[in-house]
C-alpha cells in the first residue's frame, strides 16, 4: 500500500485511512529526521487497519516550513549551515563595495537583504539550540551579544573614529570614547565567548571555541596597520570556516 507522511508517527494511506507507525519501521530512514520529511510519499505493509510496517520511502519530500520551524538539532544545523554562507556572501560583497565598487548597481540591493536572511537564519539555529537542549541562556546570551554588539559598532566605534580623523581632537574626549568602545567591546566578547563555550558543551566539539579565538586574532591584527588588517582578513576567513565545519560536524546535543 502507498500513503504520504503526516507527522513523525502518522501516515495518511491512499485508502484514505490513517495508520500509525515506529520510526524503526522505515527501512531506508537512513539518519534522516523525519519531522523534515513531511509530505514523502511511502510504500507500507499493514496486517492491523491501524499500524503501518516494512515502510520505505519512495519520494522524497523536504519540508521547508518544517526546516524553519524544528527545534531539532538536524534543522538548527541546516538554518545555521545557510545562515553562516549567505552571512559570509553578504561579507564578500560588502567588502567589494566598500574597496573595489564592482559590484554591479542591481546588487547593491540585495547585500542588505541577503545578510538580514541570513542573520535570521543564524538566530533561529541558536534558538533551535536553544530549546533542544534545555538551554536556559544560549539564547540569552546571544541577544545581549546582539545588543552590545550593535551598541559597539555603530554608537561608539564610528562616532570614535570620526573624532579621532577630525581636525579638532578633543582629547580628553576620544580618550572617553575610546574607553566606552572598549568597554562594550569586551561585554560583547564576554556573552560572545559564553555562546561558543555552550555550543562546545553542547555539541561536544571544542572547534567552536577555536573559531571564537582565532576571530578574536583577527580583530586584533586589524590594529597593526594596513598589513595587519590584510592578515586579519586571511584569519577572519579562516575562523568562519572552522565556525562552518563545527556546525557541520553538530549531530547531537546533551540536554542539562
Amino acid at each position: 500500500m502507498q500513503g504520504k507522511i503526516l507527522s513523525p508517527q502518522l501516515i495518511s494511506g491512499d485508502d484514505g485511512k490513517r495508520y500509525e507507525y515506529d520510526k524503526n519501521d522505515v527501512i531506508n530512514l537512513d539518519g534522516r529526521d523525519l519531522a523534515l520529511l513531511t509530505g514523502s510519499q511511502v510504500e507500507f505493509l499493514s496486517f492491523d487497519k491501524r499500524v503501518a510496517k516494512s515502510i520505505y520511502i519512495i519520494a522524497e519530500n523536504l519540508n521547508v516550513s518544517s526546516i524553519l520551524s524544528a527545534d531539532r538539532i538536524s534543522s538548527a544545523r541546516a538554518k545555521a549551515l545557510w545562515g553562516i554562507g549567505l552571512l559570509f556572501f553578504n561579507f564578500i560583497l560588502d567588502i567589494g563595495l566598500l574597496f573595489f565598487n564592482f559590484i554591479p548597481d542591481i546588487w547593491k540591493n540585495i547585500v542588505p537583504i541577503i545578510g538580514i536572511v541570513g542573520f535570521v537564519l543564524y538566530s533561529m539555529a541558536i534558538y533551535s539550540v536553544s530549546k533542544a537542549a534545555a538551554s536556559k541562556n544560549l539564547f540569552k546570551n546571544y541577544i545581549k551579544a546582539i545588543i552590545t554588539t550593535f551598541l559597539c559598532s555603530y554608537f561608539f566605534l564610528m562616532p570614535a573614529i570620526k573624532l579621532l580623523n577630525s581636525e579638532h581632537v578633543d582629547i580628553f574626549t576620544s580618550v572617553i570614547a575610546v574607553f566606552v568602545f572598549a568597554l562594550i567591546a569586551l561585554i560583547a566578547a564576554n556573552y560572545l565567548y559564553k555562546i561558543h563555550t555552550e555550543l562546545a558543551r553542547l555539541s561536544g566539539s571544542s572547534l567552536f571555541l577555536w573559531a571564537f579565538w582565532i576571530f578574536v586574532v583577527s580583530v586584533l591584527l586589524c590594529f597593526f596597520g594596513v598589513f595587519g588588517i590584510f592578515v586579519g582578513f586571511a584569519v577572519f576567513i579562516i575562523a568562519w570556516v572552522i565556525h562552518f565545519i563545527a556546525w557541520w560536524r553538530f549531530g547531537k546535543v546533551e540536554k542539562r
